[in-house]
């Protein structure tokens, strides 16, 4: 916002004359930090103006309170931008920028807690209770211990028959089987099955033991065998995960010969088989479809209903560039931009013509907050790309500069109107 725009702001909300849409860009202005200083320059521009000093009587005791503190903060935030030109007016200058200040922001703050119901300034966020997401998770082993990945020591954090469970000094899982699984070394007690969990705010990557690779994204779960036996690979997913899935031999004890032990991902809805393959998939359930993007290899996916295939649903090969698509128990395939599906993985939020409302769910998760809306979001789509290990403020920066949309952060909490 330029200084004529912020001016004109300046005056109409004076005379009382703005509207509900340019009350709602003044209000943006106290959420956004890097624009204090434009007040600042604002507020001494209007230093030969004699203050409007009946406004006030507008404010009562307690509001006043409120715009005291407020006053206090924004005057405190970086006094070296109130430097006079002449040094000897300095201290009148600054008793007069107090008095235009509060006059301001009585009028402001007296229109938005009269008729807005908006949390006064005394009242802003404390910016730093929100960070980026990190590597967390939380490892359950098959007898039910849990361990926090987080503040577990590197080395062997557990043992499970063959299998060795290590953290190396990178933060990543690995399982190092050191019978290899075949027929011959299976499990007749039945597999180990280990959960790993990344809560919201987190990610965690781990290594299966038959070398294949898992990238978990923020509140997700993936349910595995300690050891892989018998004909296939299975795992459960919940939530995103990315899979680099290492092509893996057994041998038939019937004909004697090699074959290739496939690598399944389930969830309550579909069925991915692997042989050899780089993919994505996205299975969170307050999303409104599960997508599965290949990267490159082959994937045959199919649609389930309680363990069971769909009857008149077939399942579909995937082709690296491709996304397949299950909602309304259908399952749809088109080709894609890959690098969107895999952003989160490469530590960036792109977005590409996303509804507000998605783009939101994926800050909620990474910055482990919640997200409300005022008025009507329907049509408002966003593009472009930023580190998802900035500071919330400025990923939300990024997404209000198209216009359509501004943010007020309180505690945990994003309002987006």
């Amino acid at each position: 916002m330029n200084d004529q725009e912020l001016s004109a702001l300046f005056e109409k909300l004076l005379k009382n004359e703005c509207s509900e849409e340019e009350a709602d860009r003044i209000l943006a202005l106290f959420a956004d930090k890097d624009l204090d200083n434009d007040l600042k320059a604002l507020i001494i521009a209007q230093l030969q103006q004699p203050p409007a000093a009946n406004l006030n009587n507008a404010v009562s005791d307690d509001v006043q309170k409120s715009l005291d503190l407020g006053l206090d903060e924004i005057l405190r935030s970086n006094p070296s931008q109130i430097s006079p030109k002449r040094n000897i007016l300095f201290t009148k200058r600054i008793l007069y920028a107090a008095a235009v200040t509060l006059v301001f922001i009585s009028v402001v703050f007296y229109y938005f807690t009269k008729q807005k119901h908006i949390p006064t300034l005394a009242a802003r966020p404390q910016k730093q209770l929100i960070v980026p997401g990190s590597n967390k998770a939380i490892l359950t082993l098959s007898n039910g211990v849990q361990i926090n990945l987080a503040d577990a020591s590197n080395g062997e954090i557990a043992k499970q028959a063959d299998i060795s469970i290590k953290k190396t000094k990178s933060g990543v899982l690995v399982y190092e089987d050191k019978a290899k699984a075949d027929s011959k070394t299976a499990n007749t007690a039945g597999p180990l099955l280990n959960t790993i969990t990344t809560p919201k705010g987190g990610q965690y990557e781990l290594v299966l033991p038959d070398g294949s690779k898992v990238w978990l994204n923020a509140a997700s779960s993936l349910k595995y065998p300690a050891q892989f036996t018998g004909n296939e690979r299975v795992v459960e997913l919940n939530g995103e995960g990315y899979f680099e899935i290492m092509s893996v031999q057994r041998l038939n004890t019937k004909s004697g010969k090699a074959e290739k032990m496939p690598f399944i991902v389930m969830n309550n809805h579909q069925r991915i088989e692997v042989v050899g393959t780089k993919f994505n998939v996205n299975a969170y359930t307050d999303e409104e479809d599960i997508k599965t993007t290949l990267l490159t290899g082959a994937v045959k996916v199919s649609v389930l209903q309680q363990g069971e295939k769909r009857e008149g649903n077939a399942p579909v090969m995937l082709s690296p560039g491709q996304q397949s698509t299950v909602a309304d128990n259908s399952l749809n395939v088109k080709a894609v931009n890959t690098e969107l599906a895999v952003a989160w993985k490469n530590g960036v939020f792109q977005f590409d013509n996303e509804d507000i409302k998605a783009v939101m769910r994926k800050i909620a998760r990474w910055y482990d907050v919640e997200v409300t809306y005022q008025g009507n979001m329907d049509g408002k789509v966003f593009s472009g790309t930023i580190s998802k290990y900035k500071n919330v403020n400025d990923v939300l920066k990024m997404l209000q500069f198209t216009g359509s949309v501004s943010f007020t952060i309180k505690d945990r909490k994003i309002i987006v109107f």
